[in-house]
């Protein structure tokens, strides 16, 4: 396989870039990114600007590539605004429009911020987060003044997502979009899942003892490990799609995390994924 990596400079890219220099497997990786990356092994680093549609340095590998894994964004973080976002979609539009002409798989990193409003909107007893429960962008925090729930990032997520599965139906494309966890930096050890939403410091107004049970269990919850992230990459790249419902598909991207809110029945199902972590066994 031939692979092509946006965002390759990132903490996702990065790692799943060094676990696919050794995969036999794959033959070739480019790796996408506005900063500097040197070529190393089977990777090869371009400087493309993924907002340009008529930028050759990236088009050309895209429009090579057996694949493409798609992680770039504007801005990856949850409180990016509106005009971040926008330009964010239309990354994931651009790419969109040079790949399907021969078979291709696309993988597209989206977020639990699809869901994120469920974090204080629980569902029904008995319900879990999958596919087909209606989308909620936005997780609700409190930065140590205020309570804020951003929707810029997780509607862009979820708009790349509707844009994946139209441009599927018509081409000679398959699709993953992967709803991520949260896959920290570094080691991403369970121990600094917190629950004040990536380290954020906690007010007098979130202190009660209920609103950190809630915030506990949905950061833990949503936690996936770094060999999990790179299982769930790798069969997003590899599963037959013959068993799909549709040439792309949604699947929930955690580890197998005991009380998580994230339902794994597809990703289990479509693509072969076993997880092997809990973040509940690993903080024992």
């Amino acid at each position: 396989m031939k692979i092509v990596i946006t965002g390759a400079g990132g903490n996702l890219g990065g790692k799943l870039t060094r676990h696919l220099q050794a995969a036999a497997w794959c033959s070739a990786i480019t790796g996408i990114d506005p900063k500097p990356m040197a070529d190393e092994g089977k990777f090869r680093a371009v400087a493309g600007d993924l907002r340009d549609p008529h930028d050759r340095l990236w088009i050309e590998p895209v429009e090579a590539a057996d694949a493409v894994v798609h992680f770039a964004a504007q801005n990856a973080q949850p409180d990016s605004g509106w005009q971040e976002a926008a330009q964010s979609v239309d990354m994931t539009f651009n790419l969109l429009q040079h790949v399907g002409h021969a078979p291709c798989r696309f993988v597209f990193a989206s977020s639990n911020h699809v869901m994120g409003g469920y974090k204080d909107s629980p569902l029904p007893p008995g319900e879990t987060l999958r596919a087909t429960t209606p989308p909620s962008p936005g997780t609700r925090y409190f930065d140590g003044e205020a309570f804020h729930r951003p929707t810029a990032y997780g509607s862009s997520k979820l708009l790349s997502e509707r844009a994946v599965m139209a441009r599927s139906a018509n081409a000679l494309l398959t699709g993953v979009n992967i709803r991520i966890g949260w896959v920290q930096p570094g080691e991403n050890r369970p121990e600094t899942v917190n629950p004040h939403g990536g380290g954020r410091r906690i007010g007098p107004a979130e202190a009660d003892a209920a609103e950190l049970a809630r915030a506990t269990t949905w950061y833990r919850g949503m936690w996936l490990s770094n060999r999990d992230f790179l299982q769930v990459v790798e069969k997003a790249l590899t599963a037959p799609s013959d068993p799909w419902p549709a040439r792309a598909i949604v699947v929930s991207g955690v580890s197998n995390n005991a009380g998580t809110a994230w339902n794994l029945d597809e990703a289990r199902r479509w693509l072969g994924y076993a997880p092997a972590d809990d973040i509940r066994a690993a903080l024992g």
